[in-house]
């Protein structure tokens, strides 16, 4: 709401400078926003160097309302956590277990499409797609074989494909399903190359969650 104030004020006054858009950092400080995440701002850097760690920074970061042991945490973005396959074990190594399709029992644990049906997750078929490639090429031609296309993995719900086409290099292209997406904006924040971009769908459509 304050992104769409602050564009809108900008459109009635015909300017686009940084010195008028910046106005939105200043309404976002000003804000119940900053005062709610400010104490959290350290939670997901904390998990850097994993589960035991990340624990221990949660617990100092309760007792002093977010700081922990500094005021801020530095962390790297999610897209340079990736390793590409030639720097990984091909065997797996010791994450052998977290390789091939993730197991479930169809009790508590569910296939990806199975849970994509219980989201409720609607939009219009015909709506333009809010998943912009800005570089398929990268997709069909360096991914596949650089990182393994790890979009069909990290989307929870199956948006992603590399389906079979005989014209491209590596005998695979990139597919889009956007009316399965949850909105989770994992591609946007996963992706290596950084060429997903995620914008609202028309209408608002999403999840759902009915009996969920």
């Amino acid at each position: 709401m304050l992104a769409a104030e602050t564009a809108f004020e900008a459109l009635i006054k015909e300017d686009s400078s940084a010195a008028m858009l910046g106005a939105y950092q200043k309404k976002v400080e000003s804000s119940w926003i900053k005062d709610e995440l400010w104490k959290v701002r350290n939670m997901h850097q904390g998990f850097e160097q994993g589960m035991y760690a990340g624990m221990f920074h949660t617990a100092l970061q309760f007792v002093t309302g977010g700081r922990g042991i500094r005021n801020r945490y530095r962390a790297k973005a999610g897209h340079e956590h990736m390793h590409k396959l030639a720097e990984v074990p091909a065997d797996g190594g010791n994450e052998a277990h977290l390789l091939g399709p993730a197991r479930n029992d169809g009790k508590l644990v569910f296939d990806k499409l199975t849970d994509l049906y219980h989201s409720g997750t609607k939009h219009e078929e015909d709506q333009p797609s809010h998943l912009i490639i800005h570089d398929t090429n990268v997709c069909n031609e360096r991914c596949v074989k650089e990182y393994g296309s790890p979009c069909q993995n990290f989307c929870p719900a199956n948006v992603y494909e590399m389906v079979d086409d005989a014209t491209q290099p590596n005998g695979k292209r990139i597919s889009l399903n956007p009316s399965n997406c949850v909105h989770c904006k994992t591609c946007d924040i996963a992706d290596p190359y950084q060429i997903i971009t995620w914008v609202p769908p028309e209408g608002g459509g999403g999840p759902n969650y009915d009996g969920m």
